[in-house]
């Protein structure tokens, strides 16, 4: 059986230079960010972004199969 794999998301908010809002999402475990006007199309993009990087690089797959749950948190100061 093949384990599924899974990453962790980080997702921003950011204006580009011509006040556009995009949102910023980057793929924790390997450092893979992309960008969309709304979250569905920078989530597919980081999706297709992650997708080429592992068949580029299949070794790094192994960052990504994981069985235990990860928690990202936010702490406020």
């Amino acid at each position: 059986m093949n384990k599924k794999l899974s990453f962790s998301v980080s997702v921003h908010e950011e204006k580009l230079d011509d006040k556009t809002k995009v949102f910023v999402v980057e793929a924790l475990e390997l450092g893979i960010s992309d960008f969309g006007e709304t979250l569905e199309e920078s989530m597919n993009n980081l999706r297709n972004a992650v997708k080429l990087t592992l068949e580029e690089s299949p070794e790094k797959k192994d960052l990504l199969e994981r069985e235990e749950p990860i928690m990202i948190s936010r702490i406020f100061l």
